[in-house]
């Protein structure tokens, strides 16, 4: 979990304020406080696209910033299908169920 997250790598973060699981996002850029991410849209087993929102009639990437913090697994490899691997969809599970289960 020690290795450095540099622009353009895939994450995983888990963010109280959404409820979607997993939640996976590409680096922009490091920031005083955290990361400026663009948040990406997708399942376990699909494929994984940045995320758009509606800026009135275009639709934009969606930006967001997150802390270092938020960040629960650094460096996801996505296959030539734009799809998480069988391995770090298993992790990312375990990983999810045990902030879910330190919530309560």
């Amino acid at each position: 979990m020690n290795e450095k997250v540099e622009a353009m790598d895939v994450i995983a973060i888990c963010c109280p304020k959404y409820k979607d699981r997993p939640q996976i996002a590409r680096v922009i850029q490091k920031t005083k406080t955290g990361y400026s991410i663009h948040w990406m849209t997708g399942s376990y087993s699909g494929p994984w696209v940045v995320a758009k929102k509606r800026d009135g009639r275009k639709k934009v990437p969606w930006v967001d910033t997150i802390k270092e913090s938020d960040i629960i697994y650094k460096k996801i490899s996505l296959t030539s299908g734009h799809k998480l691997t069988n391995k770090v969809a298993q992790t990312l599970r375990v990983l999810y169920a045990a902030k879910e289960g330190t919530k309560s």
